[in-house]
Parts: C-alpha cells; sequence; structure tokens
C-alpha cells in the first residue's frame, strides 16, 4: 500500500514538473467586434507607436510582419518577429531564433556565434515582448481570449 501511495505521489510530481517545464506557444489570441480591415490598421498603428517596423503588411490577406528584432539576454541573443494575422480572431505570433555566444575552445578555431532554430523563447522574454502588445491592443476594445 506505501509502495504505491509513493509510486502515484512520484508520478504526480513528474507530471507537475513537465507541465512547468514546457514553453508555453508564442501565441495570443484576441477577440474583436470591428470589420477586419479596421482591426488591421488598428494593429499596424500599435506596431508602429512600439517602434517596431512593418516589413509586409498584407491587407489583401490580413497579415502584418514585422522586421527583425534584436533581443540580447546575458550570453544569448534572441532575433524574433511579430506576425499578426487577421481571421476570426487577431492572432498575435512571435517567430524567434536563438544565438548563443561560444568562447572559442583550444580545439575550435576562431570561436564566435552559434545560431540555433528555437521555436521557442523563454516565458519570460515571451511576457516581456507579449505585454505592451496586449495592453495597446486592450486599450483600443480587443479583448485577450484563452484558449485550452
Amino acid at each position: 500500500m506505501i509502495k504505491t501511495a509513493r509510486a502515484v505521489f512520484y508520478l504526480v510530481i513528474i507530471c507537475f514538473y513537465h507541465g512547468c517545464v514546457s514553453q508555453p506557444r508564442m501565441v495570443n489570441y484576441y477577440n474583436y467586434d470591428l470589420p477586419k480591415n479596421e482591426i488591421l490598421d488598428i494593429c499596424k498603428t500599435i506596431l508602429l507607436k512600439l517602434d517596431y517596423e512593418i516589413d509586409i503588411y498584407a491587407p489583401e490577406s490580413n497579415v502584418i510582419v514585422t522586421k527583425s528584432i534584436k533581443m540580447r539576454k546575458v550570453l544569448r541573443r534572441y532575433d524574433y518577429v511579430v506576425y499578426i494575422k487577421i481571421t476570426d480572431k487577431v492572432e498575435v505570433y512571435l517567430a524567434s531564433e536563438r544565438n548563443i555566444f561560444s568562447r572559442g575552445s583550444e580545439s575550435s578555431i576562431g570561436g564566435g556565434e552559434l545560431t540555433v532554430m528555437d521555436p521557442n523563447m523563454p516565458y519570460s522574454v515571451q511576457k516581456l515582448i507579449f505585454s505592451p502588445i496586449r495592453k495597446e491592443l486592450e486599450s483600443n476594445n480587443i479583448k485577450r481570449i484563452e484558449l485550452n
């Protein structure tokens, strides 16, 4: 009986740990009540207000993509773009690339940067990016929705 309870306890702890370690998807969803073209213009205005440079603005497909932004955290550098797509909801995506600075060892020539395509960036970095966008969207009556 005690062995079974201990096994169940460890199983629950492992499940909680695995749930905490996995990174959330880098997308936020928002609900809107205005026509798509007005929402797209609002999103473009918000991105420009937050000092993002627009790389692709496609009103015919309701898409906005920013130019690549560099963010440095300690020895890691993240390059990311913000991608907004208007469907039946406003979808705000992040696409990132992680660069790790590596010092050259005696066996390697040079050293420098190692580029790792990483689909997930740390949650704290995601919050730094999503928070101002969320505040601006909510100030324009575009409310965030949680999808499970």
